[in-house]
């Protein structure tokens, strides 16, 4: 049996919820994140966007502006839920503050006493993108940084050097730090406080992938694409197969995709589910701009046929 007390709580949280829903929907309209948005309003390069961002982190007044009416509701109303997306993970907690086609504002709260904080991780992570920071809170930790070779969008994994660490800077509460993502890595270590930290992170000038490497050796461990649309591709290329619609002028083409590692998904799908269909098109591929393409085609070229034949005799 049910408890009033149990049938109290929901329709306090139910009520909440609308509430919560509410409030989110009038926050795009809100003018403390508009004053925020608008410096991006009419950025279209890397230089104005770094400019932008500059102005907002050496002087972050504006932050307080942006959060003090959320504070305050949720000091009245502990089931009230900010219109901020969040996550969440053993380290920190972060949420965003406002987003733009140039920029997103994002703010961080690191937990000095989480177990994660007393370790360094195995990797480090080059985000492909230019980004400035205010710690409004250092917690009196260190800022180690390294360094790899830059990319560009036909890059295959031939990086003449591993990522190198180049050096180590005390993290005062008001730092204001630039990463260039495009070649610089950061870890945070040691921290005897909390860390708060406010960063804008520019989308123009952005290196085409993420590279992830080994903290210790520099090697690189693993690579990802920033172009969204190319990982909904691959994506819709695997959930295409998986659905048995394997649409020959689909596969084909995203087989002549700009992104090298889309061409290559799209021929490997179509393989998986009609090689006789793809086997011509992965015979041209042996002439693909990009030399991991040819390869992989030149590769599986004899396999295939050796495949098909061995099904289908003459």
């Amino acid at each position: 049996m049910r408890r009033p007390i149990d049938d109290r709580l929901r329709d306090a949280i139910a009520s909440a919820r609308t509430r919560s829903l509410a409030a989110g929907r009038a926050w795009v309209d809100d003018a403390a994140v508009r004053a925020v948005t608008a410096r991006f309003a009419d950025v279209t390069t890397l230089a104005e966007g770094e400019a932008a961002a500059r102005s907002l982190v050496d002087d972050a007044g504006w932050v307080e502006a942006l959060l003090t009416p959320w504070i305050a509701r949720l000091r009245d109303d502990p089931l009230f839920e900010p219109p901020f997306r969040s996550q969440r993970d053993a380290l920190r907690t972060g949420m965003v503050l406002a987003e733009t086609p140039a920029a997103s504002v994002t703010m961080a709260a690191i937990d000095h006493l989480a177990p994660a904080a007393r370790t360094m991780p195995d990797t480090v992570v080059v985000g492909g993108r230019v980004s400035w920071t205010r710690y409004l809170r250092g917690g009196e930790a260190r800022l180690w940084r390294w360094r790899a070779d830059p990319v560009d969008a036909g890059w295959h994994g031939g990086i003449a050097e591993p990522a190198r660490p180049i050096g180590v800077q005390p993290l005062a509460d008001g730092a204001v730090v630039r990463i260039d993502g495009r070649t610089d890595a950061m870890l945070l270590a040691d921290p005897a406080a909390a860390i708060l930290s406010v960063t804008i992170t520019l989308r123009h000038g952005a290196a085409p992938f993420m590279r992830e490497y080994d903290r210790r050796s520099g090697t690189l461990v693993r690579v990802a694409t920033l172009d969204d649309g190319a990982a909904r591709s691959s994506m819709l290329l695997t959930l295409l197969r998986e659905l048995g619609q394997a649409d020959a002028e689909v596969f084909d083409a995203l087989s002549h995709d700009p992104a090298f590692f889309v061409r290559w998904d799209a021929m490997r799908e179509w393989l998986a589910a009609d090689a006789r269909a793809a086997l011509p098109r992965l015979r041209t591929m042996t002439d693909d701009p990009h030399p991991d393409v040819r390869a992989a085609a030149s590769a599986m070229v004899p396999v295939v046929e050796a495949r098909l034949e061995a099904a289908w005799p003459g």
